[in-house]
């Protein structure tokens, strides 16, 4: 995820809403790796993850990714309300299990109220 993340432009570009702690983050020179902690508590997690998606709403950030974590109680699709209107690209990487989570996780880009509906692209790869 880290690399995805610093391939995509980095922290500072990608709004990252998951249940993670921690992250790997490049230094601010390009050569270095260093540790960055998210929050240290599920409930920091979960102001961050909050935080995030304010972030990615207001154009400050134009990538977000999401994990089950946050998968609820978000909204990130192309809202009248928000400043980033852009249409979004939902990419899925790992559908859930279950048909309610998916469409679940799938509705956090498609609401009523928005200027744009989203493309979906589903993901899939030969590895195992």
């Amino acid at each position: 995820l880290d690399s995805l993340i610093d391939r995509l432009g980095g922290h500072t570009m990608v709004a990252e809403m998951t249940g993670r702690t921690g992250r790997l983050v490049r230094s601010a020179n390009g050569r270095e790796i260093i540790v960055q902690q998210r929050g240290k508590a599920e409930d920091e997690v979960e102001q961050v993850n909050v935080k995030e998606c304010i972030r990615f709403n207001s154009g400050q950030k134009l990538v977000a990714i999401i994990s089950d974590a946050a998968s609820t109680g978000i909204s990130l699709h192309a809202g009248r309300s928000f400043k980033n209107q852009r249409r979004r690209v939902h990419m899925t990487l790992e559908l859930p299990w279950s048909a309610d989570k998916a469409v679940q996780q799938l509705g956090r880009s498609h609401r009523s109220n928005q200027v744009h509906a989203p493309i979906y692209k589903l993901v899939i790869s030969d590895l195992a």
